[in-house]
């Protein structure tokens, strides 16, 4: 992932001054947004998600938000997974991958084989994203563990809503499609070119390949898969388009998998899931879902982890040189909670107070009565960091426009690098 983008979905921006305290950047409410929001423990492997009350079960669409390099939402993840796919019916699992991606992982899941695992890692591995991690990997293996023990009808398989992460994996999945799916001549010529084109380094001249080729497709329920993936070969990868990719492939996905009846959850960095405008008028995927005229429009529910005391793993070069363990590829810090120093949700160190350390809580906000369906989350940010580096929630909106739900982890350590031992150090300067 890059560097930029993991940046904005922790709410944080590297800011030069180290060691100073914030300042406030709205003016605090004189009622902790937090006061009257029922918690409830989640004890690893005695999950029992006691504060989801019948209406948070009817939703179509759960979406956990994360900050990736943090151990504890893994878990959370598996266990919250596990628990919608017993109590809801929940079998699709809406990821933060591409399509070549979801159909490695799902390949996984159907064969056990590493060597498809390990596909879906590679490109991770290769940029040192924080993905890359022996947690995250894991976990997907607990998931096929898990299928084994559950009905056909009930398996977990993987859908990938992500814009292109790995382009020669997305042509050696095209690739996998053809075998299926044949192609007249002069039409599995041009998918060739675009398979070229993607085993090319930086890909010249994909988009206007992939759209031509797109174009001459026929309507064939039996290219579905092959079609999105051709769309994606199309479209726009710069800076600044994701989330309009990653929407407009929620938008096919929807029809072309048949998911208007299915109950759907995922994981994704914090950002994505939630569900109003932020004060620039940006709109991330459940701001979009929920504007949109889609059918899931208003049956999604938002999980947001936040953390306190807890440790990150983070690639090197994407901190400033103070914060870097030198000469490794990861550094662990813990500059990225939300009680600081970077950043602090207010009412936070309230919220604290009613958890133990090491603890993971969950958090009701939409508990009737409680503030947060009518009080704003604000922020607090360092001196320094960059106005269009920060993420502000619009005053005039309740904590609860945006989610319904919160994770309090409280010191987890980071997540382990997958590959060799000793690929990240410490730095807590």
């Amino acid at each position: 992932m890059k560097v930029t983008l993991l940046l904005r979905y922790t709410l944080l921006w590297a800011v030069l001054l180290l060691d100073t305290p914030g300042v406030r950047a709205q003016t605090a409410a004189p009622e902790s947004v937090f006061a009257g929001a029922p918690l409830e423990t989640i004890e690893a492997g005695r999950e029992a998600f006691a504060l989801f009350d019948k209406a948070f079960y009817t939703n179509q669409l759960f979406l956990l938000g994360e900050s990736h390099g943090v151990r504890g939402p893994q878990d959370v993840d598996f266990a919250l997974l596990k628990h919608l796919n017993a109590r809801a019916g929940v079998r699709t699992y809406m990821a933060e991958v591409d399509c070549a991606k979801a159909f490695y992982l799902n390949e996984y899941l159907r064969t056990g084989q590493d060597s498809a695992l390990r596909l879906v890692f590679r490109s991770w591995m290769a940029g040192r994203a924080q993905w890359a991690n022996q947690e995250f990997y894991r976990k997907i293996q607990r998931i096929r563990f898990l299928n084994l023990t559950l009905p056909t009808a009930r398996r977990i398989r993987f859908v990938g809503l992500d814009e292109l992460q790995d382009l020669p994996l997305a042509a050696d999945y095209v690739t996998a499609l053809l075998r299926t799916s044949p192609l007249a001549p002069g039409l599995r010529s041009r998918v060739d070119s675009v398979v070229a084109v993607l085993r090319q380094l930086g890909a010249p001249g994909l988009m206007g390949v992939a759209r031509r080729t797109l174009a001459s497709m026929g309507p064939n329920v039996e290219y579905d898969d092959l079609r999105h993936a051709l769309a994606n070969a199309g479209y726009d990868l710069r800076a600044g388009r994701r989330e309009d990719n990653i929407f407009a492939n929620f938008q096919a996905l929807m029809q072309t998998k048949r998911l208007a009846h299915e109950k759907l959850y995922g994981m994704w960095g914090l950002g994505h899931v939630l569900q109003s405008p932020l004060q620039n008028g940006f709109l991330d995927l459940a701001a979009r879902i929920r504007q949109s005229a889609l059918p899931v429009h208003d049956k999604v529910a938002s999980v947001l982890c936040v953390f306190s005391e807890c440790r990150m793993l983070y690639p090197t070069d994407g901190l400033p040189g103070p914060w870097q363990a030198a000469g490794q590829p990861y550094t662990t810090t813990d500059k990225f909670n939300h009680d600081g120093p970077l950043v602090t949700i207010i009412g936070l160190a309230e919220l604290k107070q009613r958890t133990a350390p090491g603890s993971t809580t969950l958090v009701r906000l939409d508990a009737p009565g409680a503030a947060a369906t009518r009080q704003p989350i604000q922020l607090r940010y360092a001196p320094g960091m960059p106005p269009e580096q920060q993420i502000q929630f619009r005053p005039e909106l309740p904590a609860t426009a945006y989610v319904q739900y919160l994770v309090l982890v409280r010191g987890s350590g980071p997540v382990t690098p997958l590959g060799a031992p000793g690929a990240a150090a410490t730095s807590l300067r």
